[in-house]
């Protein structure tokens, strides 16, 4: 039972209590603690095995002890202001809150320090004299910095003497004079961010990613980086990082290289600056229920990750960037909606740079304005009231360019090529229910405005056509009107023997019929090469294009179909019931094909099928094709004439796919950290210094994806035909479950060459870790080696390379 003692200048009760005994000398104002003993004064606590609470002197002393085995027993444990202290031996004074420890460990952010001989001092901080300092936690870890002194400040910063990196036992000849360790647990420290080295026949030797790394604040921090040439080019980046809870997240990422490819003496030498700015902005969803603002920006220069060494793989492959940057609006309570974006796109292959600015939406939900009208009394939905209506409004300003043309001198000349208008678009649809189908009407209109038109006008003195661009407000309207009826049938089929019970097979046939009027704008005259007659619109320029110059009435006919069962598991349920689990057979057969009564001729379209299953509960399989039921003449074009009176084929196969895909894995893969095998364990498991035997039920992962697709040209009987196919595989394979081995590889099979392959191989190595990457064949055929502490208070401790190999025509920009 917890026992109370006060000193006579102390400030509140000292608590002490013990699980075996206590003594008490009461000449000496002593109390002797035997097993689990423990003291409490103020916001300090102190555990031990054996406690000396001297009252006289105003200071209480710890020490542990050994068992029968020589096995240490309670050593003490020292607890303050958060801060835990374990040690040999600690004598405190409640009073001047100084004490003295004994071969003391005690944990700052990530770091282990040991010291022989230390001093707590009032403040908190621990003066020691010989000691290590390491992020292993291991009792003896294996490295450690060798200290002559130490000083660790709580919530700053641990400050080491004269130091000695030491692997195991044995030193090494990493020597520092002096160090200083970042010892925050809730925010980084500005510090030095050390590079990585390599060489190549290009650029020379380099040093990548060194710079200096800044906090601003709680909520913000920068990463300021270099990369440096031998022969001449640099590269700068910026990283900023922001967050505040419960209401946004980004980063902002700017990126600068100049990189020389020669010596400037040389004939061949060029020069090449680009940029790249990458914004990603997140705002959190319960920081307003009615304004959303999100950002995506991928911009730059297309050739700036084509250098060997500062871009990864996907954005060297990358030949698209998008960008979006949208706000939105919404009224609690209303159906409709209000949003503002900005979008980019650029072709890294073509150049071309398309930009929308800006992009503004005006969306209006369904509505039933039937239900307006309906009376309080009424107890029956009428048939208007289910008659819903739906409305979006857009203006768009875009441009359409290439990148070499974008410049501040061009700029002029860019706003006069900016295209825009506005588009409405309104639905009025409603549904309609029977017991054998489903009808839905719908009326849709279109309604286009520009804000410039297309003219066009012939010049006999100069023998041409001359185009000009006519300012004023035009407006094109379009509508059609058309219903969709669909239904479903259902057979079944139940066996009586055997684990398969049950056969559901499920078709979904449907019917449209669309009728568009028609409306056409051209305007006709000698607008032709050499004044020839033909006709232009003037709503060509537009970005939203133009209504349909012919009339036509579509009728389309779909059917859907799925097939699945219901198999008895092999073993039942605890009560002893036989458990029926869903399989499917086919989960997606569909054929859907037009025809347009309108047309006078080639009155079908092409009949497309596509197909979707998984085999055999692990095997994807998809498949897609497109026929041609009408002939060609000997240009390729369509004739109003069947296939079959030409080889007597019931349609032309004009385009086929297929892919086929699988993935499998091992029983432990992908286990939570913790759980029985899960990669938590993959170390702890086999350690030889734990007693761990070697497991040989290794965790492994593989997936591979096979891709066909064939399109055909005809030409009367004849026809040529293009194909592609490849097969792309990726995995990893857990070794002697601390060494995993991954791979990401491919094979065109068309053009005969392997796709960008990569290895990777990790090592965990406790407290260190090893990462080898190579590049085996490839333009960026190359290797990076790295060994590092895992522990990010020491994350610039690492050993890094970076190497390409090969010849050296094989390192392209």
């Amino acid at each position: 039972m917890p026992s109370v003692a006060r000193a006579q200048t102390l400030q509140e009760e000292v608590k002490y209590g013990a699980r075996d005994s206590m003594r008490y000398d009461l000449a000496m104002q002593t109390v002797y603690l035997f097993g689990a003993a423990t003291v409490k004064y103020q916001d300090m606590e102190l555990t031990a095995d054996r406690i000396k609470l001297d009252l006289a002197k105003e200071e209480v002393q710890a020490f542990g002890t050994q068992d029968s085995t020589g096995q240490a027993v309670g050593p003490p444990a020292f607890t303050q202001g958060g801060q835990e202290v374990s040690a040999d031996s600690i004598r405190y004074n409640f009073k001047t809150k100084e004490g003295i420890i004994k071969n003391v460990r005690t944990t700052e952010s990530s770091l282990y320090a040991l010291a022989r001989l230390s001093k707590r001092h009032p403040n908190g901080e621990i003066h020691s004299r010989g000691g290590s300092l390491t992020t292993c936690d291991r009792p003896h870890p294996h490295y450690r910095f060798q200290v002559g002194k130490m000083m660790v400040i709580p919530e700053d910063k641990i400050i080491i003497g004269p130091a000695i990196m030491k692997i195991g036992n044995v030193p090494t000849p990493l020597v520092a004079p002096f160090g200083f360790f970042p010892n925050h647990k809730n925010r980084g420290a500005a510090g030095l961010l050390i590079p990585t080295w390599g060489s190549s026949d290009q650029f020379g030797i380099f040093l990548l990613n060194g710079g200096y790394y800044i906090p601003l604040g709680d909520r913000m921090d920068q990463q300021l980086t270099a990369d440096i040439y031998s022969k001449g080019s640099w590269g700068l980046r910026s990283i900023t990082r922001y967050k505040t809870r419960y209401r946004y997240s980004g980063n902002l990422d700017l990126q600068y290289t100049n990189k020389l490819n020669s010596l400037r003496e040389y004939p061949d030498f060029s020069e090449q600056r680009t940029f790249f700015v990458r914004w990603s902005h997140l705002m959190d969803p319960r920081a307003t229920l009615t304004d959303r603002f999100n950002a995506s920006v991928n911009l730059g220069s297309s050739q700036n990750f084509t250098n060997n060494f500062n871009s990864s793989t996907s954005d060297y492959l990358s030949n698209t960037f998008q960008s979006n940057i949208n706000w939105s609006h919404l009224w609690p309570g209303k159906p409709y909606s209000l949003s503002v974006a900005a979008r980019h796109s650029q072709n890294t292959l073509n150049q071309s740079f398309d930009v929308t600015l800006p992009s503004v939406n005006f969306i209006v939900q369904r509505i039933f304005p039937g239900t307006w009208l309906r009376s309080p009394s009424a107890n029956r939905q009428q048939w208007y009231e289910r008659i819903g209506v739906t409305w979006n409004s857009v203006f768009e300003n875009r441009l359409r360019t290439t990148e070499d043309q974008l410049s501040a001198e061009n700029l002029p000349r860019l706003i006069d090529q900016m295209r825009n208008g506005v588009r409405h678009t309104g639905s009025v649809s409603t549904s309609i229910k029977t017991r054998a189908f489903t009808l839905n009407p719908q009326l849709n209109i279109t309604d286009r405005m520009y804000f410039d038109a297309l003219r066009k006008s012939w010049n006999p003195e100069g023998n041409n056509v001359v185009a000009d661009t006519v300012p004023g407000l035009h407006n094109v309207f379009d509508w059609n009107i058309g219903a969709t009826a669909t239904s479903k049938l259902y057979g079944m089929y139940a066996f009586r023997r055997g684990r398969l019970k049950a056969i559901r097979h499920v078709l979904t046939p449907s019917a449209a019929v669309t009728y568009l009027p028609g409306n056409d704008t051209r305007i006709f005259g000698p607008y032709g090469p050499g004044g020839a007659y033909t006709g232009y619109s003037p709503y060509d320029i537009g970005i939203y294009g133009q209504p349909s110059q012919k009339a036509s009435g579509v009728v389309s006919f779909g059917l859907v179909q799925s097939v699945e069962g219901k198999m008895q598991a092999r073993k039942p349920d605890a009560s002893g019931e036989p458990v029926l689990k869903k399989i499917k057979f086919l989960d997606y057969l569909g054929i859907n094909a037009n025809y347009d009564l309108l047309k006078d001729s080639l009155n079908w379209s092409p009949v497309s099928a596509a197909a979707r299953t998984r085999l055999l509960d692990f095997l994807d399989l998809n498949l897609a094709g497109n026929w041609d039921p009408y002939a060609t003449d000997s240009l390729g074009r369509n004739v109003d004439r069947p296939t079959r009176t030409v080889d007597g084929s019931l349609a032309h196969l004009r385009s086929a796919t297929a892919a086929i895909g699988f993935e499998l894995q091992s029983k432990r893969y992908g286990k939570a950290s913790g759980s029985q095998g899960g990669p938590g364990q993959v170390v702890a498991d086999v350690d030889p210094s734990k007693g761990g035997r070697i497991n040989f039920s290794i965790p492994w992962h593989l997936r591979v994806n096979y891709s066909y697709s064939m399109a055909r040209a005809y030409r009367m009987a004849e026809h040529t035909e293009q194909r592609s196919q490849s097969v792309l595989f990726s995995g990893d394979l857990n070794i002697l479950k601390w060494w995993k081995l991954g791979f990401s590889s491919g094979y065109d099979m068309q053009a005969r060459e392997w796709t960008p392959t990569s290895l990777n191989l990790y090592w965990d190595l406790h407290c260190w870790e090893f990462n080898a990457n190579i590049i085996p064949i490839g333009v960026r055929k190359s290797f990076t080696f790295r060994i590092n502490v895992k522990a990010s208070v020491l994350q610039d401790l690492k050993y890094e390379l970076r190497k390409p190999f090969g010849n050296k025509d094989e390192l392209l920009y």
